[in-house]
């Protein structure tokens, strides 16, 4: 979400950041000089560090891509070889629901 108003009053600016060579897209308040950088980016930057074990790159196989699902999950939700896993578009983000083979 997009902010307005920095805490102290002032108005925010865009600006681009640069992190370890990731560029952010963040705001800079013009009063007190804070500088807001959106959690969506910073998940992003993370992603691209690899600093979250949750977090899988999307890949080609063939005609498809391909996402792997993270061993954290697999324990948690027991799932198994033969599982299916159904996409759910919700927005802009995706809900994953795992059905169990028989």
């Amino acid at each position: 979400m997009k902010l307005t108003k920095c805490m102290c009053g002032g108005s925010l600016g865009d600006l681009v950041v640069e992190k370890d060579g990731v560029k952010m897209k963040a705001q800079k308040c013009g009063k007190c000089g804070e500088t807001y950088i959106p959690g969506s980016e910073m998940l992003r930057y993370d992603m691209i560090k690899g600093k979250s074990s949750m977090v899988r790159k999307v890949r080609k196989s063939g005609d498809s891509m391909v996402v792997t699902v993270p061993k954290q999950i697999i324990e948690k939700f027991n799932v198994h070889d033969g599982d299916v896993i159904a996409f759910e578009p919700h927005g802009k983000e995706i809900k994953i629901k795992i059905v169990h083979a028989e």
